[in-house]
């Protein structure tokens, strides 16, 4: 949404602004450079301390009696905007005709708007006593008011008792601080015009602030946004092609550094409009720094983050991660900040971090799930036991891992459904990552009847062992056929052995071919499978195929004059003879496919388990 500002509004806008605002630095280049050590909580005990003595010293009825009951009835006339009263209380005696003439009133009045400036109301320092201080070394007719540093140095206040005409004598604003009253206002007052103009505005305060003072504050902050908010066009300029360093940019000049100038000028520009300390305690002493100072940090992390620490590291693992641990250090980041600030306000940090203490022991015993599920994604992180894209089984769940989060880890399964994983639960328990299998595990269980020959079953061992050998994708690592046991319905025989992909895909296919192998050499020897079955046989038994046996046997006598029989093993030599000379796919079949490193989602659970399975039964 775009605001369309007419040209002539903009002008007599900033004609407006330009008229007070040059004014008041005029009036006030040396006010701007004040150092106070008033705080905030200086401020508001003060000023809850004050409304006690001044019920108690009224009570007393004793105006002009003592430093303190002048003070106060000054206090309260001004209050009430009775200044032809509170004009009483200043020594008009022996005073430069030019000071006479400016009156007693505006003289006052000039005063007031000078000390609060630099000072608030502090009753505790005013003696109480008829006799002031005694021990101040001043005369006795002389109290202490207080100091205001100017340009030309320390110009101190002074409260003098005089006489009262009736015979007593009473506190008086003495006349020689009311002599200086003129040469400090040139310096800490207001401009002519400034003044003339609050005269047509309504009469009101807002945050201790004066008409034209609020209203001032009010434009400044719409002139400084205003010309602030050059920096996000002119950050899109410089930075305009769209890449993920560009955006990163832009949003930190174009946020970030326009707010940190934002709060930076407003506070540079209030600093010379003339403001009452109980104003300044919380605009110009500190706190605008602190705001600006917030969002220039979190920019940084931000940029930081894009820049530098997102782009080294690996998958969307990282971004869920660091994501998180990014706003949990903002977080961090905003406490301290907030804490710094409580601390130069005047308020005891000690205090304040005891009760967050307590706060957060509550919070902790409150959320004690949730900050379970934060460490156990950390220790996700730290250990990387998986990483989102990766394939694997956790309890009853297979799927994909889509996203590690700070409170759990998403799992897409396989039949699409989406299921989340609290991360304490998921770094605690037991684990299988398909994606980190370097290869896949071959093996077989082939039942052949009893009645089968043993010099058939060690041509049969012989043959699978050759196929082993031969055949290019499976690997030599404990590849083996063994004739393990003898059972009561049949010989087993197990092959075993690992083929080079990462792929169930390519494996399922190595896996067929080795299994169509093995079932022509189990045919070509006429060996029957042992069929899980009762028989009752009426007659003459059955009997094996007397050539095929008489061939087997004549092959093992073969094997044995020539002293080649591969038992338990082939020879080194006859290894290297065999090695690789099958290859796969069969000639005739298709072209192999590429090898793929990526477990496919899609493929059914159970496929997906039976490749990891002990033993698979053929």
């Amino acid at each position: 949404m775009s605001v369309k500002i007419n040209s002539a509004a903009i002008k007599v806008l900033f004609t407006f602004f330009i008229l007070i605002y040059s004014q008041a630095i005029f009036a006030n280049a040396g006010s701007a450079t004040v150092t106070t050590t008033t705080t905030l909580k200086k401020v508001t005990d003060s000023e809850d301390a004050t409304e006690s003595i001044i019920e108690k010293t009224i009570e007393e009825g004793k105006p002009g009696q003592t430093p303190l009951a002048t003070v106060i009835s000054i206090h309260q006339e001004v209050k009430q905007g009775n200044l032809d009263e509170a004009g009483k209380y200043l020594d008009m005696r022996y005073l430069p005709k030019e000071v006479s003439e400016i009156g007693a009133e505006e003289l006052l009045r000039q005063l007031v708007i000078i000390w609060s400036q630099q000072h608030i109301l502090d009753l505790y320092s005013l003696s109480d006593q008829p006799e002031g201080h005694l021990n101040d070394s001043l005369p006795s007719y002389r109290e202490s008011l207080g100091v205001i540093n100017s340009s030309n140095g320390p110009m101190p206040l002074y409260l003098q008792r005089v006489p009262a005409g009736n015979g007593e004598r009473i506190w008086k604003i003495s006349n020689a601080t009311v002599a200086s009253i003129p040469e400090l206002w040139k310096e800490f007052g207001y401009n002519k015009h400034i003044e003339l103009l609050a005269h047509y505005l309504p009469e009101f305060t807002i945050f201790h602030m004066s008409n034209w003072q609020f209203i001032c504050f009010i434009l400044l902050i719409v002139i400084t946004w205003l010309l602030t908010s050059v920096m996000p066009k002119l950050a899109q300029v410089v930075f305009g092609n769209k890449t993920k360093r560009s955006e990163a940019l832009i949003k930190f000049f174009g946020h970030s550094v326009r707010m940190f100038l934002f709060f930076i000028l407003v506070e540079y520009g209030t600093g010379f409009l003339g403001l009452s300390m109980q104003a300044k305690v919380w605009l110009t002493i500190g706190t605008l720094k602190y705001l600006a100072a917030i969002y220039l940090i979190l920019g940084l992390m931000e940029i930081f983050t894009a820049l530098y620490l997102m782009p080294r590291k690996e998958g969307a693992y990282s971004a869920a991660i660091i994501r998180p641990l990014m706003t949990t250090a903002k977080i961090i980041v905003v406490l301290l900040v907030l804490l710094n600030w409580f601390e130069s306000a005047g308020y005891n940090i000690a205090t304040i971090l005891t009760g967050l203490g307590i706060g957060s022991l509550a919070i902790a015993l409150a959320a004690q799930k949730t900050l379970e599920n934060i460490f156990g994604a950390f220790t996700i992180y730290v250990a990387k036991p998986i990483q989102a894209g990766d394939f694997c089984k956790f309890g009853d769940i297979t799927g994909t891992v889509e996203e590690i989060g700070l409170r759990s880890t998403r799992i897409r399964k396989l039949n699409r459904s989406v299921v989340h994983v609290p991360n304490s639960i998921f770094s605690s328990k037991e684990l299988e990552n398909f994606s980190e299998i370097d290869r896949r595990h071959y093996q077989r269980e082939f039942r052949v009847r009893l009645d089968t020959s043993s010099d058939q079953l060690r041509q049969m061992l012989i043959k699978i062992r050759e196929l082993l050998l031969c055949h290019e994708r499976v690997l030599p690592t404990a590849a083996r056929a063994r004739f393990e046991f003898i059972e009561r319905d049949a010989f087993v025989v197990i092959v075993n052995c690992y083929v080079d992909t990462k792929s169930v895909v390519d494996f399922k296919g190595v896996a067929e071919d080795l299994n169509l192998y093995i079932l022509d050499i189990i045919r070509d020897l006429g060996i029957q499978w042992a069929i899980p079955q009762q028989e009752l046989l009426m007659g003459k038994a059955i009997q094996t195929n007397p050539e095929l046996v008489t061939a087997a046997h004549n092959n093992m006598e073969a094997l044995r004059k020539e002293n080649k029989l591969p038992f338990p093993d082939f020879s080194e030599k006859d290894i290297e003879t065999r090695r690789d000379t099958l290859k796969y796919p069969a000639q005739g079949t298709l072209q192999k496919a590429p090898d793929s490193d990526q477990i496919i989602e899609g493929e059914d659970s159970h496929e997906a388990n039976e490749s990891h399975e002990a033993v698979s039964r053929v």
